[in-house]
């Protein structure tokens, strides 16, 4: 008597770990995925709260009546933020799409004597709600997001303004 596995039995075996591998990997992938998108949103987070701090040390040059803008490769040479090193450099990089973000811009104003920061290039940062990011038409209240203000609308607890146009 031979010992050892038929085909039969060997091709048994590849079909049902063919099928393990066909729902473990999109899970993986899936699990990944969110990893990234969350990395992203504590990333922009971290630059938002940079930059405010940077607004503050700097308060003369923000207005409430428009934004100002700072590129996160400014936000980099003033020493406020550190960008990370990669095969490429150093840049600050977006974990989803691994690209530079050093040319991405944040907003700055001046609201209750505080400055105020928001991501200017919002399709970057679209998917992290529940952070410090919100969604178009919104802006951030420390914890939460808050409406913004609709044209001719004043402000009231439902909103809050946020300058429109850049200085």
């Amino acid at each position: 008597m031979k010992k050892g596995f038929t085909l039969i039995e060997l091709l048994a075996v590849i079909v049902i770990l063919a099928l393990l591998a066909t729902i473990a990997v999109p899970s993986a992938i899936s699990i990944s995925n969110s990893v990234k998108q969350n990395l992203l949103c504590e990333k922009v987070d971290i630059l938002l709260t940079d930059a405010e701090r940077w607004g503050d040390e700097h308060s003369s040059r923000l207005s409430s009546s428009c934004y100002y803008e700072v590129t996160i490769d400014y936000l980099v040479e003033e020493g406020i933020t550190d960008r990370e090193n990669d095969e490429k450099g150093n840049y600050v990089i977006n974990p989803v799409t691994n690209e530079a973000m050093d040319n991405d811009t944040i907003g700055l104003y001046i609201k209750n004597k505080r400055a105020q920061a928001f991501y200017v290039n919002s399709s970057v940062i679209s998917e992290c709600d529940g952070t410090r990011i919100c969604k178009s038409g919104e802006t951030q209240s420390k914890d939460n997001c808050i409406r913004i203000c609709a044209s001719g609308e004043s402000e009231s607890s439902e909103c809050t303004t946020r300058p429109s146009k850049p200085c």
